[in-house]
């Protein structure tokens, strides 16, 4: 008998957590079967239960990911001043685009919004370090030890975030199709209004901005 057949024999004779561990995708196929049938006794109800965890951790660690990165953008924008105006209007367009993929997560993942605080704040200790990491790389070409470049930019940048979520988010499912391009953190909105001649406004926060053209 070939082997492949003798591998496909296998599969089907094993079951639930040992079948788990050899061969992953027969063991869903066979779990996806049993659960159509409704053959409850056949279920491998640990594994299956730690597998649908694991579908909604997904959706979850996407989003923090992309608001990490929008994060690390923001710190870039606000604290670089050697950034050229290229290089702002190229993390600008970054922005607007890890804003839309994480507004596609949440309009698909409606029950995220419920732990907003708690993966804001991940997001947060992830941004943190990857901006210091950043910038410190910025300075490469400067005289200064890495580590020590590093540690400075690691005292500057600010250890509580210094950002709403509505700002970094621009994004409410409950009321909007899209996110605000035109919204960011005042602090951020000032950079860029400054340096690139743009009306951003940011309402919320303290130092918020106002639009120029409401004065």
């Amino acid at each position: 008998m070939p082997a492949t057949a003798t591998a496909s024999q296998d599969a089907r004779s094993a079951h639930g957590p040992e079948l788990y561990h050899s061969d992953e995708f027969s063991w869903a196929m066979q779990q996806a079967e049993a659960l159509r049938r409704r053959n409850f006794d056949a279920i491998d109800w640990d594994n299956v239960i730690e597998e649908i965890e694991d579908v909604g951790a997904r959706h979850k660690d996407r989003w923090i990911a992309l608001c990490a990165r929008t994060l690390e953008h923001l710190l870039a924008i606000e604290h670089w001043d050697r950034a050229s105006n290229s290089a702002l209007r190229a993390w600008v367009g970054e922005v607007d685009n890890f804003r839309r993929q994480m507004a596609k997560v949440l309009r698909r993942n409606p029950g995220l919004q419920g732990q907003s605080a708690a993966i804001f704040a991940d997001a947060w200790d992830d941004a943190r370090a990857d901006a210091v990491a950043r910038l410190a790389e910025y300075e490469a070409a400067d005289p200064v030890p890495a580590k020590a470049v590093r540690r400075r930019w690691s005292q500057r940048l600010p250890e509580r975030c210094p950002y709403l979520l509505e700002d970094v988010a621009a994004f409410d499912p409950r009321r909007d199709r899209e996110p605000d391009a035109e919204r960011w953190p005042p602090a951020v909105a000032r950079r860029l209004n400054e340096r690139l001649g743009r009306n951003y406004a940011a309402a919320s926060g303290p130092g918020a901005v106002r639009s120029r053209t409401a004065d």
